[in-house]
């Protein structure tokens, strides 16, 4: 299965549109960097621009490519100046939580939390879900498989308050953890958070290794694997091991079921949201791998797979969606570490699908263009082992948790009851 052949095709001219168009505002450099630009444009449209179809290697190379750019690409073009290639570290703020939000760092029995200092460049994001998010950043360090790690690593989150997380607690609701889609971060979330919130759902939105705002310098791998044992670390080290409602978006949805599969005595029940688990692999980037990298964080690649992203694109595709999807570009080590990832050669997701047992809530978005749910949706109802609470989200694209926060809180929220409600009965029972 992969993503509509037009898309797919759609991706490569993207991509060669892109170096063409940073050409030409690179005018100014010296004639090597634009010779070093044309090469790269003959370089992607040569890998993926002549595809004889979805069925090719080929073609799920650049289906994936266009998948794993959605959630970093919630943004649309600024001036022409910034056509070309975006992404370069910036100053990073020094006492950017401040107030209530550096409070708010608590130890706990086994950890201690610290608040996570976020790019300069967060000052100039408008969305007020945005900006409230960004303040409740906590970091917590944890230790990795000498393999993956040289030393202590910070996994860098957006957790409950100490009263709802209590709350949560006294009322035996299991731990749940969402996690974002390829090269994101948590404030992809930012709109469904204060929605489950209402509905008295604690929930902790977990930056996956080598993406988001945590430190890396001590990592030497982000890998699948690697990803894998940071958030088994973080399950275990900070939540005490206690059986979890994992779900992700996209990416994210397939690092969920990717956990499950591995560690199916952490995982009492999965949320997935338009997720990615029937294309595998990653496209490996080779010898232009730097220069590559920027080509997947400039403008008008980004504008244009964010076209396919959203149902309701005038009121989503802004500026502010731009700066937002781009503020985690900032964090130190950010390029290293997709390269790293993208070379591993990514997620084989398709074969783990059958292995989940665990009772799943499915979200998909009626206008997915993207992932079609009319292909998608089947697979995961036949191969998905445990009961499938399946959810159509109406005018909806990739992402129900950004274009209809309300509605997909609302389901997440029914699904956690029936989980307590479960488990009690479970208990009475014995």
């Amino acid at each position: 299965q992969s993503c509509p052949s037009l898309a797919v095709a759609t991706v490569a001219e993207g991509c060669a549109w892109a170096l063409r168009a940073g050409c030409r505002a690179m005018k100014v450099c010296h004639g090597s960097s634009r010779r070093q630009l044309r090469t790269l444009c003959h370089f992607v449209k040569g890998r993926f621009g002549s595809l004889s179809g979805p069925s090719s290697s080929s073609g799920r190379g650049a289906a994936l490519l266009l998948l794993l750019l959605l959630p970093l690409l919630l943004c649309t073009p600024r001036l022409p100046g910034d056509l070309a290639f975006a992404g370069a570290p910036q100053p990073r703020a020094k006492q950017l939580l401040t107030g209530q939000a550096a409070i708010g760092a608590v130890d706990t029995a086994t950890t201690v939390l610290a608040v996570v200092e976020l790019p300069a460049a967060l000052a100039e994001i408008e969305e007020a879900a945005a900006r409230s998010a960004a303040r409740r950043y906590r970091s917590v360090e944890l230790e990795l498989p000498a393999e993956f790690a040289t030393g202590p690593v910070s996994a860098a989150f957006i957790g409950p308050s100490e009263e709802l997380g209590r709350r949560a607690e006294v009322a035996g609701q299991s731990p749940l953890v969402l996690l974002h889609g390829f090269d994101s971060s948590s404030l992809e979330f930012r709109r469904l958070l204060p929605e489950l919130e209402s509905a008295g759902v604690a929930v902790h939105l977990l930056d996956i290794l080598g993406w988001g705002f945590g430190e890396t310098s001590a990592v030497r791998d982000f890998s699948p694997a690697a990803k894998r044992a940071h958030l088994h670390a973080f399950w275990k080290q900070h939540l005490g091991g206690r059986p979890m409602v994992l779900g992700g978006a996209s990416l994210g949805g397939g690092i969920a079921i990717d956990f499950a599969a591995a560690y199916p005595e952490a995982v009492e029940r999965l949320v997935l949201i338009d997720a990615q688990a029937f294309i595998d692999g990653a496209p490996q980037l080779g010898p232009l791998g730097g220069l590559g990298i920027k080509v997947l964080s400039s403008w008008p690649l980004r504008w244009m797979a964010n076209q396919m992203a959203y149902f309701d694109k005038e009121r989503y595709a802004t500026d502010d969606a731009v700066r937002i999807g781009k503020l985690h570009l900032e964090a130190k080590g950010w390029e290293e570490a997709s390269l790293n990832y993208l070379n591993s050669g990514g997620y084989t997701l398709s074969p783990l699908v059958s292995r989940i047992s665990a009772p799943t809530l499915l979200l998909w978005g009626e206008q997915d263009g993207i992932l079609d749910g009319n292909e998608q949706v089947p697979r995961f109802q036949s191969e998905l082992r445990g009961h499938v609470d399946l959810h159509w989200i109406p005018d909806c694209g990739h992402c129900p948790h950004l274009e209809q926060p309300a509605r997909a809180a609302e389901l997440i929220a029914a699904f956690l009851v029936e989980d307590s409600a479960s488990r009690r009965s479970d208990s009475q029972s014995r």
